[in-house]
């Protein structure tokens, strides 16, 4: 009782008072503090303290006309995702309007009203997905689209996230859009999703732009094969080894090949990356045989780890 009236007397001075800027600092917040908070500040608000939102708490923060940061809640009921779903999209340029980054389990309810949010929406701790509606949400919006919490990834899912085209609108002038310096049409990343299956490595490779599974350490030849067919950049760091039938099965994808976590590669390995088209980036390698050497001066374009072509 002591703590929680301490809390309190805490977030009352630090939205009335001199401290108003920290913000981040507040763990918990009446409504009437929100509608207070609300009226006060301008631009981003983060409020990565609150670990927990009442429906009248998310009401009020969803009047909020900036970017709102809430990466502290860990559980979101369906009603205070409804309310918060109401937080309208920011005219600026490049940022979340609504980030949920403690978030690791939605039920479908919370999920399906998340999907209703018309801004860009953050869930990078996000362990499952399996709403089509927020997979749909999140594949539409601007921007790279990170979902470094996911550890599974279903076909259907997959599916609908490979349609993402991540370029970057600035709302404040309609028309203009940032695109990468190599002119990739999307950057979809995933640091922590360890198993693929060959339909859901299917499915992703219909991606166009720079596909990122970094959390993938090991990769069977069935779906190294059926995400061979990813015609732009593959970037799979999270390899350390590489069997000859994986790295076959590697070799038929047309496009940019980056394998920098392997450490050591077979002849044989060699020999069947060597007859990958695209360029190939192997700058992690500690152990060369002279005979794996040999195999990869066949490739037309590979970056060793002196940086140079080899």
């Amino acid at each position: 009782m002591k703590r929680a009236l301490a809390s309190f007397m805490a977030a009352t001075l630090l939205i009335g008072g001199a401290a108003a800027q920290d913000t981040a600092a507040l763990t918990i917040l009446t409504p009437a503090q929100a509608e207070e908070l609300v009226a006060k500040r301008k631009g981003a608000l983060k409020l990565d303290g609150l670990t927990a939102l009442l429906p009248e708490v998310a009401a009020a923060l969803a009047r909020h006309e900036g970017e709102l940061s809430l990466d502290g809640v860990t559980m979101l009921a369906p009603e205070s995702a409804a309310a918060l779903a109401k937080h309208q999209a920011v005219a600026r340029f490049g940022s979340a309007d609504l980030s949920l980054g403690g978030l690791v389990t939605l039920s479908p309810e919370t999920a399906t009203a998340l999907a209703t949010h018309p801004g860009a929406l953050s869930l990078n701790s996000l362990a499952t997905l399996d709403s089509l509606p927020l997979a749909k949400k999140l594949a539409a919006q601007w921007g790279e689209l990170q979902l470094n919490g996911l550890t599974t990834l279903s076909p259907a899912v997959a599916e609908v996230l490979a349609t993402n085209q991540g370029v970057l609108v600035d709302r404040t002038r309609p028309g203009l859009e940032q695109r990468r310096a190599d002119r990739a049409a999307s950057i979809l990343r995933f640091d922590r999703l360890a198993t693929l299956s060959p339909e859901a490595a299917g499915a992703l490779s219909k991606q166009a732009g720079v596909l990122v599974l970094n959390g993938l350490t090991t990769l069977s030849p069935e779906s190294a094969k059926a995400l061979a067919g990813h015609a732009g950049t593959l970037v799979l760091n999270g390899l350390t080894t590489l069997p000859v039938e994986t790295a076959a099965a590697l070799a038929t994808c047309p496009g940019e090949l980056v394998l920098n976590a392997i450490t050591e590669l077979s002849p044989g390995a060699a020999a069947a990356l060597a007859k990958h088209k695209g360029r190939l980036y192997l700058t992690g390698l500690v152990t060369l045989t002279r005979e794996s050497r040999a195999a990869l001066r066949e490739h037309p374009n590979v970056r060793l780890p002196d940086g140079r072509k080899d």
